[in-house]
């Protein structure tokens, strides 16, 4: 099929900037790749200069690429009313569905490795130095002398991560302790949290500068982005909770944008993201892989879960951010 082109001018004009065409001849393929954020660096920089370079050397072709980096809703958006992606790496699987739903995805992201998963993250609670609140789990946010900061999960799809470990954290410790999960506790906690909440922001970004400029106490995000934080001199300290869920990355193709005679090129792309040449290249930019044997030299996770605890994305969705956490905002 070829690539649609079918957005209004205006919506055109408002896409991120496009990375362009990095390398190759006017006659080559060139590939369309969207992803959240976060993933700029890591595919930019380390995993598509590597993959041209092994692809030229199998097939003798120079394959290009395209890319644009925006929050996972945001791309997700874009590609349902025309962008031309051919592959996408999304922060979350509920996006995934809604381009299945809407025609544009008809290979199943689950029959890759992993079913899907590109990469993972598990969500922490960032605090200021010293920890001078005492926080050491997703409780301790609950009380009165604690104010946070967050992403508002109705407009960024990670921070609907930040609510899935709350209140899966909340089930998994009523269970261990009760001998089954108690849902009235895991709403109360998760009520108490978003009470506590001064500074909401349209994504995790945003949130956390504004957590970095000084407001709130504590704010909960991807363990790779507080990683990074500090890595570039951020003040400030990583706890992590006993029960978090990990955060789990999806590769997809489009297939409704994808030029046949780019298919190979682009299976063979698909394919590469979950070789181990790539997968040992994910802690360079603190992103865990799902294959917990790449994965020496991160944090331990006490009591990690996945959103399959929650019942998978088709259902955690709609019952916990729209059944249960929308109505607390209103």
């Amino acid at each position: 099929m070829t690539k649609r082109y079918l957005m209004p001018l205006a919506m055109i004009l408002l896409l991120p900037m496009m990375s362009g065409c990095l390398g190759g001849d006017d006659d080559s393929g060139t590939i369309v790749l969207y992803g959240f954020s976060v993933k700029g660096e890591l595919i930019d920089d380390m995993v598509i200069p590597a993959f041209r370079e092994r692809y030229k050397a199998e097939t003798g072709e120079d394959i290009k690429f395209q890319t644009v980096y925006a929050g996972s809703g945001t791309v997700t958006k874009q590609v349902i009313v025309g962008a031309p992606a051919e592959v996408m790496i999304l922060s979350t699987e509920w996006d995934a569905l809604q381009l299945r739903d809407a025609g544009l995805v008809t290979t199943d992201w689950r029959s890759y490795p992993h079913e899907g998963t590109f990469s993972t993250s598990p969500w922490v609670i960032l605090t200021r130095p010293g920890n001078p609140k005492g926080i050491h789990d997703f409780s301790d946010l609950a009380r009165s002398d604690v104010r946070l900061v967050s992403a508002d999960p109705i407009t960024s799809g990670g921070a609907q991560w930040s609510i899935f470990a709350i209140y899966g954290s909340e089930l998994r410790r009523t269970s261990a302790i009760e001998g089954s999960p108690n849902e009235t506790r895991a709403v109360e906690l998760l009520d108490d949290i978003v009470d506590n909440v001064d500074s909401w922001q349209e994504s995790a970004r945003k949130a956390l500068s504004q957590f970095v400029f000084g407001y709130g106490d504590a704010f909960i995000t991807y363990e790779n982005e507080a990683l990074l934080g500090m890595a570039q001199g951020e003040k400030f300290e990583i706890i992590y909770p006993h029960s978090t869920i990990l955060s789990e990355h999806k590769a997809i193709v489009v297939d409704e944008n994808v030029d046949e005679k780019e298919r190979g090129a682009v299976e063979a792309f698909m394919e590469y993201l979950f070789s181990d040449e790539v997968q040992n290249m994910l802690s360079v930019y603190d992103f865990r892989s799902p294959d917990e044997s790449y994965n020496d030299g991160f944090e331990r996770i006490e009591d990690p879960f996945t959103v399959e605890y929650l019942g998978g994305w088709e259902i955690a969705k709609p019952e916990i951010i729209d059944g249960i956490y929308a109505p607390m905002r209103r």
